[in-house]
């Protein structure tokens, strides 16, 4: 017969087994599927990267014209500076695509998000879901132009382009 002090440590053993088993049990499970899922996911980036369509004339016009001249020469001026400070000049419109190729990349991260938010968005409201989307955008748009170079942008020029990437979701890709 167990002792009143046995008990407890029976109890805490047998416990301590139980949970080392469903926790085998469950990785042994679980990680094929994770597995599988790092692997769909990394297909899907590249997928999303091959898919992003060219821009078209009125496309980069209407970013150009949303973004307006200073914040289209300050995003150029930041984009094409090479690592020793020179700025390199490009033959084309850089930033116009940077900003378009960031709307295709946030897009499906506001799929699910109403047109009102991204509306509010566009006009640089950033509240409740707009604080979502913004950070969505914003997360593409350092990864088209680099997060140092995101870094170092004037805040008015980061807004224009967060609200640009938002007004161009609405009008050429929903």
């Amino acid at each position: 017969m167990m002792s009143t002090q046995q008990r407890p440590v029976i109890r805490r053993a047998s416990l301590v087994g139980v949970a080392a088993l469903t926790a085998g049990a469950l990785f042994a499970g679980a990680a094929p599927a994770l597995a599988s899922h790092a692997a769909e996911t990394r297909a899907a980036s590249v997928s999303a990267t091959e898919q992003t369509p060219e821009l078209t004339a009125e496309q980069l016009r209407f970013i150009e014209d949303g973004m307006g001249p200073e914040a289209m020469a300050e995003l150029n001026r930041a984009i094409s500076q090479g690592d020793d400070g020179e700025i390199r000049p490009r033959a084309f419109p850089i930033a116009a695509v940077a900003i378009g190729a960031a709307a295709w990349c946030a897009k499906g991260a506001v799929a699910s998000i109403p047109t009102s938010v991204l509306s509010d968005v566009a006009d640089g409201k950033f509240s409740g879901k707009g604080t979502y989307v913004k950070n969505a955008i914003i997360g593409c748009l350092g990864g088209e132009i680099g997060g140092v170079v995101w870094k170092f942008l004037p805040g008015w020029v980061k807004n224009k382009a967060v609200s640009m990437v938002a007004a161009f979701i609405i009008k050429y890709i929903r």
